[in-house]
Parts: structure tokens; sequence; C-alpha cells
């Protein structure tokens, strides 16, 4: 990674011109490391290293690339869209964090729901989100209230040459998010029932409100079928509703992550373009006024 940083350091940078559409579908093999906050406002890590299988698709309603993320368009316009997204936090074997020993395991959480979307070109674009969010931990799934997300986005794109003339495509995102959530999101990270209770761990009731501000950078680097990824995050909970809970353990986490990936195969049909893509009720009600309005 050193050496590439280097490389990318001395030779000529340029914003990249028109390169050939990516293809529809693409498939490969990646390695990545990521160290990441145990819990929202936890002071202890967890890191994890693992091989990954890559699929990344690129069509007219549903994208899911390392550019965009995934996203299905729900309806669009030239600027505005309603899309299907969502996210999500890994579980946690709470005997492996001392603030949370003795209590019942973190499950995987999963948030999804509609978002709103305003886009100025392929730069800018701002979010807002009201996910709906379920937790899983082995045999159940329990709906987990809501959390509700603001997001401003900032993307860019270059290109330059490598040390054999090779092109490399270079690409970077920024995003500043605010996330608020009720009561039953917030009982998962900051409760502590009596029954858990302890003379360091007092008991306490989660409340609704404000989660945190979170500042995040991802940038990419591909050349052929390589791709570099690196990227960190820092979420400030200072402002947090639940800053009084004894699972509160600091105003700052702090992650990050690397990734390497190799494509292995693609599709010869080429992606659609982010401008030609369109919602599935613009496509219903296509198809409705072209049966209401026959062509000849």
């Amino acid at each position: 990674m050193l050496t590439l940083l280097l490389v990318l350091s001395i030779t000529p940078f340029a914003v990249a011109g028109d390169e050939q559409a990516p293809p529809l579908w693409d498939w490969g093999l990646g390695l990545g490391y990521i160290r990441y906050a145990d819990y929202p406002s936890s002071d202890e890590y967890s890191d994890i290293m693992i091989p990954f299988p890559t699929f990344q698709y690129r069509g007219e309603f549903l994208r899911a690339d390392d550019r965009e993320g995934g996203r299905a368009y729900l309806f669009k316009t030239d600027s505005w869209s309603l899309e299907f997204s969502g996210g999500g936090r890994l579980p946690l074997d709470s005997t492996k964090n001392l603030a949370r020993a003795g209590m019942e395991n973190l499950p995987l959480v999963l948030d999804g729901g509609p978002q709103l979307v305003y886009a100025s070109g392929r730069t800018w674009e701002f979010q807002l989100a009201p996910f709906l969010s379920a937790a899983a931990d082995g045999s159940y799934i329990r709906q987990n209230g809501m959390r509700f997300k603001a997001q401003l986005i900032y993307r860019w794109e270059g290109e330059t040459r490598g040390p054999f003339a090779s092109p490399i495509i270079i690409s970077g995102t920024a995003a500043l998010e605010m996330n608020a959530a009720t009561d039953e999101y917030m009982r998962t990270y900051f409760q502590v029932d009596p029954t858990y209770a302890t003379a360091t761990r007092p008991a306490y009731n989660a409340v609704s409100g404000f989660l945190n501000n979170n500042l995040s950078y991802y940038q990419r680097f591909s050349s052929g079928r390589f791709s570099m990824y690196i990227g960190g995050s820092v979420s400030d909970y200072s402002w947090s509703a639940n800053r009084a809970s004894p699972l509160h353990k600091t105003d700052l986490n702090v992650g990050y992550g690397v990734g390497l990936t190799y494509q292995f195969g693609e599709s010869a049909r080429p992606s659609v373009s982010p401008e030609d893509t369109q919602g599935v009720i613009n496509r219903y009600r296509k198809l409705r006024r072209e049966r209401l309005i026959p062509i000849d």
C-alpha cells in the first residue's frame, strides 16, 4: 500500500475522461481487514481479517457496486429519487467486552427501508431515510425499532498512470452522517436491566433521541482486474441521548479498514449508466401509458 501511495504521489494526475462503460455485472474474490468499535460509544474494538466473494451489478433498477453502494430505485427523476437501502452492525460476544461482561450477547442488527435522495450530478448527494431495524441472534429475529439517517455525500473520480504506464482509476467518497433512533433501537446498545446491574454498572433505561454524528472517507484504486480500498470513519457521541448510560464509555469511535479484490469474470453486456437508470414506479407508469395509448 505504501508503494502504491508513493507511485501515485510522483505520477501525473488528471481528471478521468470518457472511459469505457463497466460491465453489467462482475464477480471476484477479495481479502479485507477492518477495525471497528464493539458497539456505539464502546471504548473497546474488534478486528476482522477475512476473505470474501465480490459481486457487482449495475442495472436499470438495481445497482450494487463499489462506488454507489447498494440501492434499488423505486422512483427517479433527474435530481430526486426514492430508493430502498439500508445498513447494519455486526454481533458481539459480550464475554469479549469488559463493559458488557455478564450481559446478553449483542445481536446482528440490520436496517432497511426507503430513502429520499437529492443528487447534483455525480458529485453531491443528500440522503434522508427512516429505516426499520431488525435484530437476529441465532434462533430468533425480532423487530428492533427505527433508525433515522440524514447524510451528505461528496464523490470524485480521477485517473493517473502507474509505473508501467497502466491507467489507475482513483475515486473517493466523503460522507457526513447524523443518526437518531427510537428507544427500542437504543435499548439494544445502552439498556442495563436490573438483572445485569452491578456496583460499577447501575441499571439504566435507554431513551429515544439523537445517536451520533459520523464522518467517513473511502478511497478506491483500480487497475485492470485489481482494486485496492482504504477507508476510515470517526463517530461522535457527545450529543447522544443516552450519554448517561454506564455502557457509554467514550464520545469518540474511530474505525478503519483496507481491502484488496481481484475480478475473475464479467458480463459481455455493458452496464446501464447512472443517467439512464429509472425506478420501478417509473417503469410501471410507462408501461401503463403505452397500453392506454397504443403506438402504431
